[in-house]
């Protein structure tokens, strides 16, 4: 399969875990513009706030539902995204992040379709120019790629819970602008990005079968 795609070039939260107090946010933005040295970004972005929870999720009965499942009640990221699933097809999902795990939600089911604990996640992938995509590697099961404009926070705020729960270990990130991920047990998928004149041509294709 082969998908073509084109783009146009808080606070607050319970210190507990692992998250900044309002006095943290120079603190951010310093871990920010070393995170994402290796990464061009838009006009846009530069001065965009980071507000996590964007779908108010820390007062919806449902999702608190969800989390309550697995004993954790902190939501430190909220927002609708694109998932590209195994057949090539977008889709949208609420990724939710947690003290210990990231949540795939159906948006319109409102129920989770996956729930990976933070300690699985070995990587976060991305390409070094202006796009959307960024890949989550989980090696014992599979990957996922998702499309976001807030993709620089959801990296943020993941690696600082990640860094929180592997006691200091740091989440690798990764920037190449060709990116292999695992769709199923048997499928390794490409995605090649390309910068040109009116924006970053995106490639995605089936590059293995076991």
């Amino acid at each position: 399969a082969v998908v073509s795609t084109q783009t146009s070039g808080s606070s607050g939260i319970n210190a507990e875990y692992g998250q900044p107090s309002p006095s943290g946010e120079e603190e951010d933005d310093k871990r920010l513009e070393k995170f994402m040295g290796r990464k061009e970004r838009r006009r846009s972005s530069l001065n965009k706030p980071l507000l996590g929870d964007y779908l108010a999720a820390r007062s919806n009965s449902k999702m608190q539902a969800i989390i309550s499942k697995h004993d954790e009640k902190e939501v430190l990221f909220a927002d609708v995204v694109v998932k590209m699933n195994r057949r090539c097809k977008l889709q949208e999902r609420i990724l939710l992040l947690t003290e210990r795990s990231l949540y795939n939600i159906d948006p319109t089911s409102m129920k989770a379709k996956r729930r990976i604990g933070l300690m699985d996640i070995s990587c976060v992938k991305m390409s070094g120019l202006q796009d959307n995509f960024f890949v989550i590697c989980v090696p014992s099961e599979y990957d996922y790629l998702f499309v976001s404009s807030k993709k620089i926070e959801i990296c943020l705020q993941l690696r600082r819970q990640y860094q929180y729960v592997k006691s200091g270990q740091v989440l690798p990130i990764e920037f190449k602008n060709t990116l292999e991920y695992k769709v199923d047990s048997g499928v390794v998928r490409e995605v090649r990005f390309t910068k040109e004149a009116d924006g970053v041509a995106t490639q995605v294709l089936d590059r293995k079968k076991a």
